[in-house]
């Protein structure tokens, strides 16, 4: 593959991650506002991500149990379980940047306190600039109604905590390489495996009065999309482009959704929201562009 139509493939297949990424904001919200349960959505990813996960399995090497395990737990189960919620509660703007938009600061912070990876000075100031997107984000959950707040606040939180959870899958990432397709497909059957059990008998769920299309909808693109398209797209992308290039064009992820949903959710952005969204995507932006320091 010589470099021009390498990297025209790169871009390809970063502006297509970017859409799917961008979309599980608008399709988790959307199930957020129908009959499925955040319950429900998570067992369609599992379900229908096991599924396309056993096509896959004889393909790779499982790695130890115990490594197996923090991948489901963080990667997956944990953290869909906390966002489904969180989608219930609080708009597509807020996911945007206290999920994707806030992961460096999340990243950073545990890094530090776990790693004791210190951020280098011109990454302080892309975390400053996260942060500052974060405190708009609460200031406009706090410019509504009580009730409103209260259950926006909650799902902030929600998100927040999610960034988190994934922050760490993202340095146990580092700390245990292993292929890509090995990591979704051992992070899918292992939180199937976890998950799905724990809902057929315990929790709450409507998946018998959902309808057809939105079943269809979340189980496809949350189980198949979210879970494999996505990453083996932006796995590509990477080899074709590098790293920091993708990660710049995947810091475009927060504008994007948030924009995407005052048409399609009807989610209007408040002036809070748009000055959050602004300082998280230069921040993001800002942050790819600088190297990270090895683990110590």
């Amino acid at each position: 593959m010589n470099e021009t139509h390498s990297t025209r493939s790169g871009l390809i297949a970063s502006f297509l991650a970017l859409c799917i990424w961008t979309g599980f904001i608008l399709v988790s919200r959307y199930g957020g506002k129908g009959v499925l349960t955040g319950w429900d959505v998570t067992a369609l990813r599992f379900g229908v991500g096991a599924v396309i996960a056993l096509f896959f399995l004889p393909r790779v090497t499982l790695p130890p149990l115990k490594v197996a395990l923090l991948f489901s737990l963080f990667g997956g189960v944990g953290y869909a379980i906390t966002v489904y919620a969180a989608f219930r509660l609080a708009p597509a703007a807020h996911a945007a940047v206290l999920l994707p938009g806030s992961l460096p600061f999340s990243t950073a912070v545990i890094a530090w306190l776990w790693l004791r990876q210190r951020p280098t000075p011109p990454q302080r100031i892309a975390l400053i600039l996260v942060f500052i997107g974060i405190l708009f984000t609460a200031a406009d959950t706090f410019s509504h109604g009580a009730r409103m707040t209260g259950l926006q606040l909650l799902g902030d939180l929600l998100y927040f905590c999610g960034s988190a959870i994934w922050a760490i899958f993202t340095l146990l990432l580092r700390r245990y390489p292993v292929p890509v397709m090995t990591v979704a497909v051992t992070t899918t059957l292992g939180s199937a495996v976890l998950y799905l059990p724990v809902w057929w008998l315990f929790l709450p769920s409507t998946m018998a009065h959902a309808p057809v299309a939105e079943i269809a909808i979340q189980g496809v693109y949350q189980g198949i999309l979210v879970v494999f398209v996505a990453m083996l797209l932006y796995t590509f992308a990477v080899r074709c482009l590098g790293a920091q290039t993708v990660t710049l064009l995947m810091a475009l992820v927060p504008g994007l959704a948030s924009v995407a949903a005052v048409p399609i959710l009807g989610e209007p952005l408040s002036l809070y929201t748009v000055v959050g969204l602004s300082a998280v995507t230069i921040g993001a932006m800002l942050g790819a562009r600088v190297r990270l320091p090895k683990p110590a």
